[in-house]
């Protein structure tokens, strides 16, 4: 049942035909696992609203930017909305030959973005961040305009009518928070409702969603509270069996998968307060004497930290299995624990046994707090022998898991922002450069700032650089760098360079370039190696406002290859 608050000229052409909830149009290598996210993705491309990328990904667990996600939902408005007039260079940032220039200006004129207020600022000189990450509100924010529903009034934040309308309408996702950025699988969700809700038929989505029916029929209902991905404990009313047993379970809404399954990663990284972190830790156990009914999941931390909320257990096929909670200590480690005594759940006997671990992040305002680390000890099980009925416990021995640290934010991405290649010139203030710069945050309160930036010289040819300095997209100041050898060090930057918790950035480089006359086969590249790890700095020094860190886990070495400059 629509709610009364939808103006009645809504979006007809898509009303004009019937819409299926299925999982049948996804035709990514990459297709999410979990039902609700397949199925909204499925209605999204079967509509041409979403595209994959040209690899054949989806990504689902990438974040979007502010400009995608106007790309995506401006494709959802009516004809005789998409083809109003509109003013180009509608925001000092968005420039008229851009890719997403005309659905963010459609955006301005339909009045459904307004871009950042700033005290002070005139409105026409007011920001649209095109590369920043769109935030959960923001998109809340942008559909209710787009779908011209009017939001609840409430008092509190400029938010707070959406968030709080999306919850009464059964419009929100989750697994979303205010104040952090929508990764494409929640994009899909959070957009595949609002359409659904659209054409009368949310609690159809929502029925598939849970896995009830794919046939098309579905059974009358009221309004419900929202179906999303939510832990559950999965459990089979077959006789006890191995854990990957869990995966038969005949009705799927008696399951949740890993929402994250497409990234198994292990290695060093920064977790995000709030978030469930990569995984921390993945046993693989052998009974060699007999079968063990598994009655308690243990994992140990090497210490404690505070911002640890749970550990989430999920079995090899990314099943979740339950919450792992904080037991005390053992041995020196810090013991998290989950009772299996009702999941039915059987190492076999000579066979691989395995299971994995994520984190659940405290946010900020539940008490998370930057800085220390995170790193698993061991992981095992206890239990008793389905033939003897004797006690076993056994773990993991001499493997050493990836340390990780908490950050209030994150570097997310970095590339180059020039072109493959292009020419030397030998002369002064001469571009040697240019860097994209990414971030996500955890709190709407948090910052993240790039302090220093050590970039490598490759340089062949007699190629010599001297008066060196980073310039900002957008501004006109100059920082100067300083050269050591085949090393370029930016270091102390300043806010108006390193802050990109309210935008990415692009800093570019300058030097005065010399070129042998006699040289032949002349060039320049500037690139940014090292990651680091917590024990050994890397190339990148920042900060999220409260702790410094000097490592990031984008990538491998290098992290990025700026242009190649050749004669």
């Amino acid at each position: 049942m629509k709610h009364a608050s939808i103006i009645a000229l809504l979006l007809l052409p898509l009303q004009a035909f019937a819409l299926t909830y299925s999982d049948k149009h996804l035709p990514y290598s990459d297709a999410p696992a979990d039902v609700p996210t397949r199925v909204a993705l499925s209605l999204l491309t079967e509509l041409g609203t979403v595209q994959g990328n040209p690899d054949g990904t989806f990504r689902p667990n990438r974040t979007l930017n502010r400009a995608e996600f106007m790309e995506v939902t401006a494709r959802l408005l009516p004809p005789y909305k998409k083809n109003i007039p509109i003013s180009a260079q509608c925001f000092p940032d968005v420039l008229s030959d851009a890719w997403y220039m005309q659905s963010v200006c459609l955006g301005k004129q339909l009045g459904i973005v307004r871009g950042n207020a700033v005290d002070g600022v005139p409105e026409e000189q007011w920001l649209f961040a095109p590369e920043r990450s769109v935030q959960y509100e923001e998109g809340l924010k942008i559909l209710f305009g787009i779908f011209e529903i009017i939001p609840d009034s409430t008092s509190g934040p400029w938010y707070e009518p959406y968030t709080s309308s999306a919850q009464d309408y059964d419009l929100h996702i989750a697994d979303a928070q205010v104040g952090r950025a929508l990764t494409r699988g929640q994009m899909a969700r959070l957009v595949a409702g609002f359409v659904a809700d659209d054409a009368g038929e949310l609690d159809e989505f929502r029925d598939a969603q849970s896995g009830a029916s794919f046939d098309g029929v579905y059974p009358e209902r009221s309004r419900r509270a929202h179906d999303d991905i939510t832990p559950s404990s999965a459990s089979s009313t077959s006789s006890p069996s191995s854990v990957s047993s869990i995966s038969s379970v005949s009705s799927a809404s008696s399951v949740s998968i890993d929402p994250l399954i497409q990234d198994t990663s292990t290695d060093d990284s920064v977790l995000v307060l709030g978030d469930l972190t990569n995984v921390l830790g993945a046993a693989e156990l052998f009974s060699n004497a007999e079968p063990i009914i598994v009655q308690e999941f243990l994992i140990d931390l090497v210490a404690a930290n505070s911002s640890i909320d749970a550990l989430n257990v999920y079995d090899h096929d990314g099943i979740y299995i339950g919450r792992a909670s904080l037991d005390g200590s053992v041995a020196g480690n810090v013991r998290y624990k989950l009772s299996a005594k009702n999941k039915n759940i059987v190492a076999p006997y000579r066979d691989d046994f395995s299971f994995y671990v994520r984190g659940v992040l405290r946010d900020q305002d539940a008490g998370g707090m930057s800085g220390g680390s995170v790193q698993v000890d061991r992981m095992g099980i206890a239990g008793v022998g389905e033939w003897s009925s004797r006690s076993y416990e056994q773990f993991t021995s001499g493997e050493t898991f990836a340390e990780s640290t908490v950050a209030r934010s994150a570097i997310s991405g970095i590339r180059n922002a020039g072109s493959d290649r292009d020419f030397l010139i030998s002369g002064n203030d001469q571009e040697i450069g240019a860097f994209f710069f990414q971030g996500v945050t955890g709190h709407s309160s948090a910052r993240l700032k790039i302090t220093g930036i050590n970039f490598t010289i490759g340089a062949v040819g007699g190629v010599s650089l001297s008066n060196v300095t980073m310039k900002v997209d957008g501004g006109s100041d100059r920082h100067s760098c300083t050269i050591l050898g085949s090393m370029l060090s930016c270091s102390s930057l300043p806010d108006s360079f390193g802050r990109i918790d309210d935008g990415s950035r692009v800093l570019r480089i300058f030097a005065d370039i010399s070129v042998p006359s006699s040289s032949q086969s002349a060039g320049l590249q500037l690139s940014i190696n090292d990651p680091g790890t917590i024990g050994s700095p890397g190339d990148i020094t920042w900060s999220d406002g409260v702790s410094t860190f000097t490592f990031i886990d984008t990538g491998s070495k290098p992290l990025a290859r700026g242009t190649y400059y050749s004669y």
